[in-house]
């Protein structure tokens, strides 16, 4: 039976003090919850150039945006059924040819839409 081994952090005796302006503060926690890190683990990331990855998060709702990820959603289903049949042995149907058409003019009208949407939502258009 396999035991768990917990790891064990080394000690950290030595304590540095240092001020911010309240914007810095502010800035350098907000950049910490970004990275999903304690702000002092952060920092210490920060001072030995370990550089944190920071995580953003763009929340966009719109109802088109919904509508538009929804039909990615079904012409990948379709190219997935496709993809399944030839890998099983299958021919290509002049219908399955037609459907594989289809699905790359509608992701390139899908992609054009999607890159009109972040121009709307970086204020570009």
């Amino acid at each position: 039976m396999k035991q768990c081994q917990k790891k064990i952090r080394p000690t950290m005796p030595y304590q540095l003090s240092i001020r911010f302006t309240e914007a810095q503060y502010e800035l350098l926690t907000e950049d910490a919850k970004k990275a999903h890190l304690p702000r002092a683990e952060y920092i210490r990331q920060l001072i030995t150039n370990r550089h944190p990855k920071i995580h953003y998060e763009v929340v966009y709702d719109s109802e088109q945006l919904l509508h538009t990820i929804g039909d990615l959603g079904k012409i990948g289903s379709n190219l997935n059924q496709i993809a399944h049949y030839l890998n099983g042995g299958g021919g290509w149907t002049a219908d399955m040819k037609k459907t594989v058409l289809q699905s790359v003019i509608a992701i390139q009208t899908i992609r054009e839409k999607i890159n009109e949407m972040a121009g709307e939502y970086r204020g570009s258009h």
